[in-house]
């Protein structure tokens, strides 16, 4: 949620016009895609990783069991 809310509150950083806005855009946009991309990792990566492992490691235990 934290996340979120830095990213929306880095949007008018992101559309800014005006002088140094296209610096303003440039680290608005580099902040808000690391910080969503940190996030989906976070979320999704992370823990898809560790499903994906815990069902190898009993796959590997099932087989000990067999034989």
């Amino acid at each position: 949620m934290t996340s979120f809310a830095f990213v929306a509150g880095l949007i008018p950083l992101c559309i800014a016009s005006g002088a140094g806005a296209i610096g303003n855009r440039s680290i608005g946009t580099a902040a808000a895609g690391g910080m969503l991309l940190g996030t989906i990792f976070g979320l999704i990566v992370i823990p898809g990783l560790y499903i994906f492992f815990a069902k190898l490691e009993n796959k590997k235990k099932d087989e000990k069991i067999k034989s």
